[in-house]
């Protein structure tokens, strides 16, 4: 049996969860323009074990959402990550959080495009098969058509994100929009559960948060 902490904080959701054996039994978040993570994540976090039913020394691991995303608020979940993993002696895990996004998309056929804004009109982005199978690195890109010109037109395109598509006219005819989806906790259940049983945990003196 495995119970896994998972943390997304690379975003404005600030967002916890547990996992057993992959499923998840307990979560909770909020999204809030205000970035809140350093007031309300240990919070979460207690609340969680708590309607759990755990004890915290039950824990196996942390999994923590690597980024890429907000600075301040990876830099917050990663410290509460090693801090924990040190103090309970576990090991430490790590997604990134467009793929942790890529799990709330689910498409029969099509290209998955996850989006995190990055500063401007800058966005971080990869992409994926509808197996959620990443095609390509993380990069940084302009938010416009000629973007995703190298995308072929023989299958759809779902763009998502934490961003507000004002400019989805532009595309209608190419891309697919889903608004306002943030990585979550939640979805980090079964795919940290894959990487404990792979035993690949990060080194947790050196792991930093994952910067373009």
């Amino acid at each position: 049996m495995s119970l896994i902490l998972n943390l997304e904080t690379s975003t404005t959701n600030c967002s916890v969860s547990i996992a057993k054996n992959g499923v998840c039994i307990a979560s909770i978040e909020e999204n809030s323009d205000q970035y809140l993570h350093s007031e309300k994540l240990h919070t979460f976090i207690q609340y969680a074990i708590k309607i759990s039913k755990i004890d915290i020394n039950d824990l196996q691991s942390i999994c923590v959402s690597k980024g890429p995303g907000s600075y301040t608020s990876l830099r917050i979940g990663i410290s509460a990550a090693k801090g924990l993993c040190y103090s309970l002696g576990i090991p430490l895990l790590s997604l990134d959080a467009l793929t942790v996004m890529s799990q709330k998309v689910d498409v029969k056929d099509g290209f998955l495009i996850p989006m995190i804004h990055a500063k401007s009109d800058l966005f971080y982005t990869s992409l994926f098969n509808e197996s959620k199978k990443r095609l390509c690195p993380i990069s940084i890109k302009k938010f416009n058509e000629d973007s995703f010109k190298s995308i072929t037109k023989d299958k759809k395109v779902y763009i998502f994100g934490n961003i507000n598509l004002t400019e989805r006219k532009l595309f209608t005819n190419l891309f697919h929009f889903i608004h306002r989806i943030y990585p979550s906790a939640m979805d980090m259940s079964f795919l940290s559960y894959v990487k404990f049983c792979d035993k690949k945990f990060n080194n947790i003196e050196k792991f930093i948060p994952f910067y373009l």
